[in-house]
């Protein structure tokens, strides 16, 4: 059996992926920072991905077969704030976990992002150049040239995701639904495209990958390209709720330090075509099934 260790466990994907793992009976264990949520399930320990020699020991320590390089730092803002630091942990700590990996012989998927484009030639595949307009996009994608160096590594860019995290904390999606729920006002952008995908759905295909021999890059990805202002309807219709609380907005009109990439949707036609489905459901059929059994 293979051996997980899966940083990042206390945000939303990493969180449901050690979920899965745990409840299928796999040996992981997760890492988040030390101001972080715990998460609900599993085993985890606390450390700093900016520091180089705790990473070192919690990897050592563990002697993984399968490392999920999800930690980051995901806030745009955050990122643009304090660049020297979102370089150390996206960028400098994807080098250590990359050598850490080679020196244990375990194989490395690193979780990237589609804001490695600029948005302007949407719908983007696996070979298209990155050209990240935010500091945080261009962390992600530095990262994912170290990665393509190993051999035994993946990249995978997930597309926007949506549902419940497995943590104990707030999210953006709790707060829209709390807001749907509750006749809130809610703003949402009707010309920001992506595909967004279940986190459900995500978690199960990054451990598919894990688990394969692929290497390279693979697009993790919803079928839809919608606005964020087509994914409040569709929550809206699933929860039996009216929806006359959205207000839409653009984000071209939004004043931001950083451009923000108008459609950044992903094309999946190499996960398709090496797993012989796709990665993910609808957001209707994934929205019935939160509502049904959050």
């Amino acid at each position: 059996m293979a051996r997980w260790l899966i940083t990042g466990a206390g945000g939303q994907f990493g969180s449901v992926l050690l979920r899965a793992l745990v409840r299928d009976g796999q040996d992981a264990v997760g890492t988040l920072s030390f101001h972080g949520p715990s998460p609900m399930v599993g085993t985890f320990t606390r450390m700093d991905l900016g520091d180089a020699d705790a990473i070192a020991e919690v990897v050592r320590k563990n002697r993984p077969s399968m490392i999920v390089h999800a930690g980051a730092i995901t806030s745009i803002q955050a990122a643009y704030e304090d660049p020297e630091r979102t370089r150390r942990v996206n960028v400098a700590a994807t080098t250590a976990l990359m050598e850490l990996a080679e020196e244990c012989r375990a194989r490395l998927v690193f979780t990237s992002t589609d804001l490695v484009f600029d948005g302007s030639a949407a719908p983007y595949v696996e070979d298209a150049p990155p050209s990240p307009l935010s500091i945080y996009g261009r962390s992600k994608a530095e990262a994912e040239g170290i990665v393509r160096s190993y051999a035994h590594g993946v990249v995978v860019r997930l597309a926007l995701m949506y549902g419940l995290a497995a943590v104990d904390r707030p999210t953006t999606f709790h707060s829209q639904l709390d807001a749907l729920r509750n006749g809130r006002t809610l703003s949402l952008f009707l010309d920001e495209y992506r595909t967004p995908i279940w986190l459900e759905d995500a978690a199960l295909a990054a451990r598919r990958i894990a688990e394969s021999d692929y290497a390279g890059i693979l697009h993790v990805a919803g079928p839809q390209r919608l606005s964020r202002l087509e994914m409040g309807w569709i929550a809206a219709r699933a929860m039996g709720v009216s929806g006359e609380c959205i207000v839409a907005t653009r984000q071209s009109e939004m004043q931001t330090p950083e451009l923000r990439p108008a459609d950044v949707s992903l094309s999946c036609e190499r996960f398709i075509t090496h797993f012989g489905q796709a990665p993910g459901r609808p957001m209707a059929e994934a929205m019935a099934e939160i509502v049904t059994n959050g």
